[in-house]
């Protein structure tokens, strides 16, 4: 169960981190009546302390979220829908336990975003912002500008590929259609 936990916590990051050509977004998913160890989640995080946003923040972490971003209280549960604190894994049967009726988690936007084979104007990116100038990061940081960052942080060269696929110069829009042509593997893109 936690390698399942874990693998769907990785599709989650590399879904926001590896998605080219697109804006980075935040992670978000609502869990409606949230079950914890075969349980409803009760609303407190331990016994009567740490009821609603703690107990809704540790079981968004534990689902790979940041935190809770909304919730809802299901009152009075306990005796037909048995709670489990989250803390200890105690259950709660009485008439008076409560959990939640719904948790929103969220996680916030990532940082940075990588890029693979990046395109400008329906081309590869070349390798330089002009003609054998500004090579690598001046080009790399150009085309992340362009797409709302502040600035390329990482990148690798994919060589002599412009017979293949022809780059386009960022700096001055001309395309290179040669073999000697470089343009970008990847690259990463700053907030």
């Amino acid at each position: 169960m936690r390698f399942l936990r874990l693998l769907s916590t990785a599709v989650i990051l590399t879904t926001c981190f590896i998605l080219p050509d697109s804006a980075a977004f935040a992670a978000a998913k609502k869990y409606i009546n949230p079950i914890w160890g075969g349980d409803r989640l009760d609303w407190c995080f331990s016994w009567s302390a740490g009821c609603g946003k703690q107990a809704a923040d540790a079981f968004c972490k534990a689902k790979g979220f940041d935190n809770a971003q909304g919730f809802s209280q299901a009152p009075d549960i306990g005796a037909v829908t048995p709670t489990r604190l989250i803390s200890t894994g105690a259950v709660c049967d009485q008439n008076f336990c409560d959990g939640f009726s719904f948790i929103d988690c969220v996680s916030a936007a990532p940082t940075q975003q990588t890029f693979t084979k990046p395109k400008f104007k329906g081309n590869r990116l070349d390798w330089c912002f002009s003609w054998s100038a500004g090579c690598g990061e001046q080009a790399a940081s150009a085309w992340c500008k362009s797409k709302g960052f502040a600035k390329a942080s990482a990148w690798a060269m994919a060589s002599d590929i412009g017979a293949v696929s022809p780059t386009r110069l960022i700096g001055t829009g001309a395309v290179c259609d040669q073999p000697f042509c470089d343009g970008f593997k990847w690259l990463v893109c700053q907030k």
